[in-house]
């Protein structure tokens, strides 16, 4: 008996599903859409249209209406107020016993809502709210059903709300959003969204999550309604979060996360806020320690003038406390008044912030002292901020590995300077008289103060500030080590130069606090007595005077005077940047005469070979061993003698490009051996060993003094060639076995004093042309054409490093002959003629 009443129950179970699927197709509920969206349309006071009205009984019976549309008052918008591609309307099966329908829940499945803030200030939604108050449905979660019915729980998913400024769509909105509205008890509705606050007109990714619940009393107006909302924003990225307010990212990284509680009416509403940034920092600095900023406020805002009144912040710095307060009406449009307090805040947080906002300063950089001040700021409508009051720090000083030693500063004064009442004018300006332009609204002024920089007398620095610019002046004596250190400490770039002596300051650093341009010096340096380590220089150069201007981002060396201790003085000017990020991308230019040099002592300065630099001034982590791989240079050279071992070079000069480890000599011009010399050279440090390649021409070469250099006068004549040599390594041996090359050579009115061919004492000719080439350090000689004598000679072979020489002279009539032995002490051989007699000298 009871497995055929389970049979039963199961066929019962089976026949109410099959008709739960098949039967809504069948049942024409879309006759009723007129009177359903007639009835909605009543109660919101706005039009309502639906495309189609489907019955759904699974999971629970109800209306499925299509294509939601509710359209917005005229005065607000055209728009439609309130769009969905699905409503369901869920119907309570309680109701139907009784013999009314009760809606339980409204679904909207990706809605999209417009909320106009019309020409008046109202929004489009405040008539709705109104009239939601003023019913008088019985709460949502009702258990016992009264005789009036039941307020529905309003509830939408994957929503959008936009927000519009009369028929002018705003490029901010809500995505993602979850909804909910119920009737919480008789007088009290409950409200809750979910949703991530985006902006259209720009491409963001993540803007952290926005979450608000709470509850609003009915009212018969809507301002008057009492309310209570928690507010909360979390894991908010700054930088987006900078990006959704201005549009582009303004640079600053960070977790945003704010938590609001608002209480009481419209009229007054009361705001508690608690704001947090974790790990606050610039984009580009990668700081270990974690920064956070944090802030608690309490106000009141009146919805009736958009003001806010009773404003009191407070954020803790360490021990101290940073407080603003004050008012505003509709939202500062039309006035407002705040003071800012600082108490008590130590320095070591202000450098603490510093540190995470400027770049290029040392992560050790700390300081002692407090900072104090009191400021106040006002605006009436149509008018400019006016700003007043000032601080002082008491014994501030800063303290840094890069310092050596503590920086004090003792009491730095600030403050708003008083606006100076116009003086009128007698005559009207000209149109030629340049009119100021208005006083910047905000300007802060420090007054002068003194800070040590090594001399016997401290520099002075002074400052001031607006809203967009900062201008830090800078003038007396100071010694250079100090102040290379001062200024690395305080994250102004500065050359790879070790720098001591003394100096005479007049400098400005300006700049502007938007984009983190960096700051732009200008002035002028007088140094004397300075000793400066060059990076890639073993030795110390010792500078005489120098002249440095500061101005369009270069330092701008006008003269100088100066020289190595163990030999070679200097003079010239040059020019290089102010702010480097490496030595890669720092052009260094210059034009520079140095006195007698010798080739050894240029290879005792630069050759990496020769012995390591000691470096004293140079800080470890600022040395660039591989400073001739990274630096870019170029500039002219005057060098008007220079000793090449036995031999000099005069009027040396030329143009000089080092460019990624690779030192170009495009001119190279030099008078040496009696004639001249005009090519280029390329030196490339980037291979190991390095490669050196040339290319030029020389004229009117003495091949007296080129036998001279060989210690044996074995030639005599002038020679002109067109050259092109290759060699490699650092030393001297090196080269010499590395050494290749070619020329086409005229030697003329020349000759051989070692060599005699029939007794006709030393060999002469009127020219000598051809073509040498050197590898494996033998020379080799073809095409060669000789005149010797009436005679015309075909000249080839041989000649090696050790002096081995084999060449052939031949002619097409007379004798031939072959020139064998070493460069001094040549034998003669007559070849395929009779034998004839050669003397040797």
């Amino acid at each position: 008996m009871r497995r055929r009443t389970s049979r039963r129950l199961t066929w019962a179970a089976l026949l109410a599903l099959f008709l739960a699927l098949a039967l809504p197709p069948f049942i024409n509920v879309n006759r009723y859409r007129g009177r359903v969206t007639g009835a909605i349309s009543q109660a919101l006071g706005r039009d309502v249209t639906v495309s189609r009205i489907n019955l759904k009984l699974l999971p629970r019976p109800g209306l499925v209406l299509s294509n939601f549309l509710v359209a917005d008052a005229p005065a607000f918008s055209a728009e439609p107020m309130l769009r969905a591609d699905t409503v369901t309307a869920y119907i309570r099966l309680s109701s139907l016993w009784r013999g009314r329908m009760e809606i339980g829940t409204l679904d909207l499945d990706n809605p999209s809502l417009n909320l106009v803030r019309g020409s008046e200030g109202h929004w489009n939604v405040e008539e709705l709210l109104e009239r939601a108050s003023q019913s008088s449905p019985a709460p949502t979660g009702e258990v016992r059903p009264a005789t009036r019915p039941r307020f529905p729980y309003v509830e939408a998913s994957s929503g959008r709300i936009n927000f519009k400024l009369g028929e002018a769509k705003k490029p901010f909105a809500f995505t993602d959003a979850d909804f909910a509205l119920w009737l919480d008890s008789e007088s009290s509705w409950g409200v809750r969204l979910d949703a991530r606050p985006v902006r259209t007109d720009v491409n963001i990714s993540d803007t952290g999550t926005l979450k608000l619940d709470g509850r609003f009393q009915r009212a018969a107006n809507l301002r008057d309604t009492a309310i209570y909302f928690r507010f909360n924003y979390n894991d908010g990225p700054l930088g987006q979060l900078t990006k959704l307010l201005y549009a582009r990212d303004s640079g600053w990284r960070g977790t945003v996360h704010i938590s609001s509680i608002m209480t009481g009416s419209l009229d007054k509403l009361g705001i508690t806020l608690d704001a947090q940034v974790s790990d606050f920092r610039r984009y580009d600095i990668a700081s270990g320690e974690a920064l956070r900023l944090r802030t608690h406020c309490t106000g009141f805002y009146g919805s009736a003038d958009d003001s806010l009144s009773d404003v009191n912040c407070e954020s803790p710095i360490g021990s101290g406390t940073l407080r603003v307060r004050g008012e505003a009406q509709s939202w500062g449009a039309a006035g407002y008044r705040f003071g800012i307090t600082g108490e008590n805040i130590p320095a070591e947080r202000v450098i603490a912030f510093a540190r995470h906002v400027k770049k290029d300063l040392p992560s050790d950089l700390t300081a002692a002292g407090e900072v104090d001040g009191v400021f106040a700021v006002r605006r009436s409508a149509g008018s400019l901020p006016v700003w007043s009051g000032g601080g002082q720090s008491s014994n501030l000083a800063l303290h840094a590995d890069l310092l050596k030693q503590a920086l004090p500063m003792g009491e730095v004064q600030c403050g708003i300077p008083e606006e100076k009442p116009a003086i009128p004018r007698r005559k009207p300006p000209s149109r030629a008289t340049q009119i100021p332009p208005p006083a910047p609204a905000f300007q802060l002024v420090v007054k002068p103060f003194a800070v040590p920089l090594g001399a016997a007398s401290p520099a002075t620095a002074s400052a001031e500030f607006n809203a967009t610019d900062y201008r830090v002046h800078l003038a007396g004596s100071a010694e250079l080590d100090r102040l290379m250190n001062v200024a690395q400490a305080v994250g102004i770039a500065t050359p790879g130069v070790g720098l001591a002596g003394s100096a005479q300051l007049d400098v400005e650093i300006a700049g502007s606090w938007m984009g983190f341009a960096p700051p732009a010096p200008s002035g002028k340096i007088q140094a004397k007595t300075v000793t400066a380590e060059l990076q890639g220089v073993s030795e110390p150069l010792q500078v005489d005077t120098a002249s440095l201007v500061l101005e369009n981002q270069l330092v701008k060396l006008t003269s100088f005077s100066a020289g190595f201790t163990k030999g070679g003085q200097l003079a010239g000017s040059a020019s290089f940047p102010v702010h480097c990020t490496g030595p890669e991308n720092c052009l260094l230019q210059f034009d520079v005469r140095a006195d007698d040099v010798s080739l050894s002592r240029l290879n005792q300065l630069f050759n990496p070979a020769s012995g390591q630099p000691w470096y004293r001034l140079l800080a470890i982590g600022r040395r660039h061993e591989d400073l001739l791989l990274k630096l870019h240079a170029q500039g002219h050279f005057l060098v008007p003698r220079l000793e090449l071992g036995a031999t000099t070079a005069t009027n040396v000069n030329g143009s000089v490009e080092l460019s990624s480890g690779k030192l170009r000599i495009p001119e190279l011009r030099a008078d040496f051996l009696g004639g001249h010399e005009d090519g280029s050279w390329l030196a490339d440090f980037t291979l190991s060993p390095p490669r050196f390649m040339g290319n030029g021409v020389v004229s009117k070469l003495s091949m007296a003094q080129i036998a001279s250099l060989m210690h044996d006068n074995w030639a005599t004549g002038t020679v002109d060639a067109d050259f092109s040599v290759v060699l490699s390594g650092l030393t001297a041996a090196k080269l010499a076995t590395s050494a290749g090359g070619t020329a086409e050579f005229t030697w003329s009115n020349g000759s051989l004093r070692h060599v005699s061919l029939m007794n006709h004492g030393p060999m002469a000719f009127s020219k000598f042309v051809g073509k040498a080439s050197l590898g494996d350090g033998t020379f080799t000689l073809t095409d060669g054409k000789m005149q010797s004598a009436g005679a015309s000679y075909s000249v080839h072979g041989t000649a090696s490093e050790g002096r081995e020489i084999s060449i052939k002279l031949e002619r097409s009539s007379g004798p031939s002959y072959l020139i064998v032995g070493t460069l001094d002490d040549p034998q003669v051989e007559v070849v395929n003629t009779p034998p004839a007699e050669a003397t040797l000298r």
